[in-house]
């Protein structure tokens, strides 16, 4: 059964029409087996019984709890304790009535707790997507890096800081993971909300807001790439339909909603050759 028809609340769906898959099938390697939760039980309204997922949160994250440490990034352990407003881009956040924790809004994942992530319910992030023209080929790039953690291609981006705004945020994370400094103030809004991320539990997950800034060939070509932070290379990479698929947890996602925001607002200033390129990737 097409799992679009399973359920009448179309909330549970990602903007491409799909339910969160690496959320439930993919994982950290600290953390425990998830517990298989199918396409037809991952709404919440569905009355799952016999569901008991492993409780895990990751020790650093416990070492990180900002009440016990000065500076730490973590909410305590004990949710009448975090001394903050729940918030999520997706909606008011959804409360289990049994247990007061917030619950995942686009549904069950397998395993319970925080796993890797410091805050209860939404952890948000920050990606900053810079593309260019290659000068020589004509074709559309964007800024990429290597991840150490998993060697895998990814959008340069991070978690937003206490205190911080996005544009902040996305400025920090560009110049340390890059090395490329841009002013992200005016940079358009493309992405805002859930991410299927494979850290993702039933009460924590991620949510960003990813900002695009398409620059000039003069403007690139002043760009030294310099890869730093959590970054172990960094290129210009060529978009393709291969390349952009490959990328780390959702950014495949963001990286189309970037390209379709330039066919549809940027159409008259894209070459023809740009606009088949992105037609190649997003349909």
């Amino acid at each position: 059964m097409d799992h679009t028809e399973a359920f009448e609340n179309r909330k549970y769906l990602m903007p491409d029409g799909t339910l969160h898959r690496k959320a439930r099938m993919e994982k950290p390697k600290i953390y425990p087996e998830r517990v298989n939760v199918s396409d037809s039980a991952v709404a919440w309204e569905v009355l799952l019984p016999g569901y008991a997922p492993h409780y895990f949160v990751a020790p650093k994250v416990l070492e990180e709890d900002r009440t016990k440490k000065e500076g730490g990034w973590a909410d305590p352990e004990r949710l009448e304790n975090i001394g903050r407003e729940l918030k999520s881009y997706e909606g008011a956040v959804r409360i289990d009535k049994k247990t007061g924790r917030p619950q995942n809004p686009k549904g069950r994942t397998g395993i319970e707790d925080r796993g890797l992530l410091g805050k209860w319910g939404a952890n948000f992030a920050a990606d900053p997507i810079i593309t260019r023209i290659n000068p020589n080929t004509g074709m559309l790039e964007m800024i990429a890096i290597q991840r150490k953690d998993t060697g895998q291609l990814a959008i340069p981006g991070g978690m937003v800081d206490y205190g911080e705004d996005i544009a902040q945020t996305l400025q920090r994370e560009l110049e340390e993971e890059t090395g490329v400094s841009i002013d992200m103030t005016h940079a358009e809004l493309v992405y805002q909300g859930y991410i299927d991320d494979p850290r993702n539990t039933d009460n924590a997950w991620m949510e960003t807001s990813a900002k695009h800034i398409h620059v000039a060939d003069d403007e690139a070509s002043k760009m030294h790439l310099v890869a730093g932070d959590d970054a172990q290379a960094v290129q210009w990479l060529l978009l393709t339909r291969e390349a952009v698929g490959s990328l780390y947890a959702s950014h495949a996602t963001l990286v189309r909603a970037t390209l379709q925001y330039m066919r549809e607002k940027k159409r008259d200033m894209l070459p023809q050759k740009n606009r088949e390129q992105i037609k190649g990737i997003c349909e």
